[in-house]
């Protein structure tokens, strides 16, 4: 933890394993302010540059917060500065329990693109916080069917941490799987996809 005064930073580095045994990791900057200390500028600085390596950007919202549009148009300016644009975003507004009419925003989440309503401390919302990253990664990889064969089985543990695996089937001679994944993967597949055409 990072202190400055009487309020902590935290930046939480975690993995997490999606309903379909793929794991993700999840790069939790908490604490970002408008005004930040010069002390802790450098710090700040290294964590959102490692932005530009994300596959899918979350930005998490209390929505409850009287100032969230500012919060957020903040945030916004940032990843404006840092050049990410390309890189796909989903917005999760939390606390939607701790606000008077958790429909209201709801509704409006609804209305407005790629925004989820959670409560975490419920833990209202959260298979569709789930389901929704599931669907942005997916979004930006590329769909494969390839043929492994055994001798290089570590290449099917590597589409299975990488990707999302549709269809596994086990022959005599290797493993047949259907799947997407990043495209820098793919391309580490097209002989194995030959074979499988083949």
């Amino acid at each position: 933890m990072i202190s400055a005064g009487n309020k902590g930073y935290l930046f939480l580095l975690c993995t997490f394993q999606m309903k379909n045994g793929s794991e993700f990791l999840l790069t939790d900057t908490v604490g970002f302010i408008q005004k930040l200390p010069t002390t802790l500028v450098a710090a700040f600085r290294a964590t959102l540059e490692e932005i530009s390596e994300s596959s899918l950007l979350v930005h998490v919202v209390d929505i409850s917060h009287p100032l969230a549009e500012q919060q957020i148009d903040a945030v916004e300016k940032v990843l404006a500065e840092l050049a990410v644009s390309e890189i796909p975003k989903l917005m999760v507004w939390n606390k939607v329990d701790k606000v008077t009419d958790p429909e209201k925003i709801k509704l409006e989440a609804e209305r407005r693109e790629d925004i989820v309503c959670i409560s975490a401390l419920t833990g209202e919302g959260l298979l569709e916080f789930c389901n929704a990253v599931q669907e942005k990664l997916k979004d930006s990889m590329v769909p494969v069917e390839a043929f492994v064969p055994f001798d290089k089985g570590e290449l099917l543990s590597t589409i299975h941490q990488v990707g999302m695996v549709e269809k596994t089937e086990y022959t005599e001679n290797g493993t047949f799987v259907k799947a997407f994944v990043p495209l820098r993967f793919a391309r580490l597949l097209t002989p194995m996809r030959q074979l499988c055409k083949s």
